[in-house]
């Protein structure tokens, strides 16, 4: 007889799975241009509106083909528009998403994206983190360093914090590079 144990002993694993099962649009054609602009020739010969038929819209496909794509007028129209039908036609079968909501992510884009969605630091802070870890003294290209931004926010950042009155500038002695000097960070 199986005894499960209770109390502090015992330990509950939760497990959550994900599992990926691919709808049934994504096995379907895409609809292409070179499709629709191949059915749209059709019309030379008096077989109007078969690219409408091709896209699913198959009440103008009808009215297409039996006012020879409205006198021409439709046929011609539906031509230079060709673009717009089809990717109008993927989205509505769900081939693609929105081109007024979907933005395009490349897949080497993934970290820069989480990155953008963590709540930006204050440079000014960053600022303060390393010029504490390096003596209360730092340098425009050790705060590009540090922060990860521009040189020019950094020194944009770096010139307001002296306009305020919370750093002072400097060159160093060896070197004569700009140096932003933190005073209540600076060690004696």
């Amino acid at each position: 007889m199986d005894q499960h144990p209770t109390g502090p002993e015992s330990r509950e694993i939760s497990v959550n799975v994900n599992v990926n099962v691919p709808s049934p649009a994504a096995h379907q054609e895409v609809y292409s241009e070179g499709m629709g602009y191949g059915l749209w020739c059709g019309s030379f010969f008096g077989f109007c509106g078969l690219h409408r038929f091709y896209m699913g819209k198959h009440g103008t496909g009808i009215l297409w083909l039996l006012t020879l794509g409205l006198l021409g007028v439709g046929q011609l129209i539906d031509l230079f528009r060709m673009k717009s039908l089809i990717r109008d036609s993927n989205f509505r079968r769900g081939h693609i998403a929105s081109p007024k909501t979907a933005t395009h992510v490349s897949p080497g884009a993934v970290p820069d994206l989480a990155k953008a969605l963590r709540k930006p630091a204050d440079l000014r802070l960053e600022l303060l983190k390393a010029a504490s870890q390096n003596g209360g003294v730092i340098t425009v290209t050790q705060g590009v360093m540090f922060s990860g931004k521009s040189f020019e926010e950094v020194e944009k950042c770096l010139h307001a914090m002296v306009d305020k009155g919370y750093v002072d500038v400097d060159n160093a002695p060896s070197s004569g590079v700009v140096i932003y000097r933190f005073p209540e960070l600076v060690r004696s």
